[in-house]
């Protein structure tokens, strides 16, 4: 696996380059992390006992944690609220390049990573085919949600089963907050129609 790290960037305000391929490896590996990040990144600014206040972790790590994402430039200050300081997320992406297919980490990916505790099929998938294959079914079912592309074909071009294609759709419509149902008949393009069966044909392996 290479790291493109020339399109390691922020896209935010302030175009500093986020310090060291640690910083994603970290957010990846590190539910509570990823999901301190993704906070703030969703309330826009958020200051530290907002944090702690809903964290699963001490207020210790809690801390730790907001050093460690600012010391990579993650988050950044954007001023303070009762003499507290605000904090703002950073976005990024990083492209991740293996026998010449590029997938993204994004911190809409991270968000869902950090659900992982959560949905159990997201730990399997990331345990069993690694982080790289879990990209691409996020990006898969995305084009998926948008009418491109059918359940199993996403089962054929990551390499899952068929139990944790769906289990995986399922996760991450959940996450991510689609609203159709991932299993629905009409997720089927016209062009497939005919040379596949619906997504409720029993008999599908």
């Amino acid at each position: 696996m290479s790291y493109d790290t020339d399109h390691v960037r922020n896209a935010g305000r302030n175009p500093e380059r986020i310090t060291g391929i640690q910083a994603f490896t970290d957010l990846v590996d590190n539910v509570a992390l990823a999901g301190l990040y993704t906070s703030i990144r969703i309330r826009g600014t958020a200051t530290g006992p907002e944090l702690v206040d809903e964290a699963a972790v001490s207020k210790k790590t809690v801390y730790d944690y907001l050093r460690r994402l600012e010391r990579v430039g993650l988050i950044t200050e954007a001023g303070a609220e009762n003499g507290a300081t605000m904090y703002a997320a950073e976005d990024f992406e990083m492209t991740l390049t293996v026998r010449d297919v590029a997938v993204s980490i994004t911190p809409v990916l991270v968000e869902v990573l950090s659900q992982r505790d959560e949905y159990s099929v997201i730990d399997r998938v990331l345990e069993e085919h690694g982080l790289l294959t879990f990209a691409l079914a996020h990006d898969l079912v995305i084009a998926h949600n948008e009418g491109d592309i059918t359940i199993r074909q996403i089962g054929d071009l990551t390499g899952l089963s068929s139990g944790m294609t769906y289990d995986l759709v399922d996760a991450i419509y959940a996450v991510r907050g689609f609203g159709e149902e991932p299993s629905s008949p009409e997720t089927y393009t016209p062009d497939n129609v005919d040379s596949e069966q619906p997504d409720t044909d029993s008999t599908e392996e």
